[in-house]
């Protein structure tokens, strides 16, 4: 389940054009999202934060993570590990091993956007409590 819809990511990409996959890239930032809280610990309902700061957090969150993966045109991640790439007079060079990746030579699957926008609002990286 995403955590915004195809209507708030067109409200946030105004006035860029929407992809015509947008409710697909919105579901794979909704998990991008999931694997990177794993072990927070907050009420839901129906899979969804009760609390609102924290939804429209969600929201903004998969929102820059959808348009990341948008931009990156590899929504698979099938060329997370390749450093150029040339289409007729088109050519694009990747800088790897940024933070964030996976390993050093991948480009990385999770904007930094992302990452900053958690990071400021306390929710990551996640510690989660544990009892026992």
């Amino acid at each position: 389940m995403a955590y915004a819809t195809v209507e708030q990511f067109t409200d946030f990409l105004d006035p860029d054009p929407v992809p015509d996959n947008a409710a697909r890239l919105l579901d794979r930032a909704s998990t991008k999202l999931d694997k990177l809280l794993l072990g927070a610990v907050y009420d839901t309902d129906d899979g969804l934060p009760t609390d609102t700061a924290l939804a429209d957090v969600f929201r903004e969150a998969v929102c820059i993570q959808a348009q990341y993966i948008a931009d990156l045109g590899d929504e698979t991640g099938a060329n997370a590990n390749v450093s150029s790439m040339s289409l007729g007079n088109q050519s694009i060079t990747r800088n790897l091993g940024r933070p964030g990746s996976a390993s050093a030579g991948q480009t990385s699957r999770v904007s930094p956007d992302m990452l900053d926008l958690l990071q400021v609002k306390g929710l990551w990286p996640v510690n989660p409590y544990t009892w026992g």
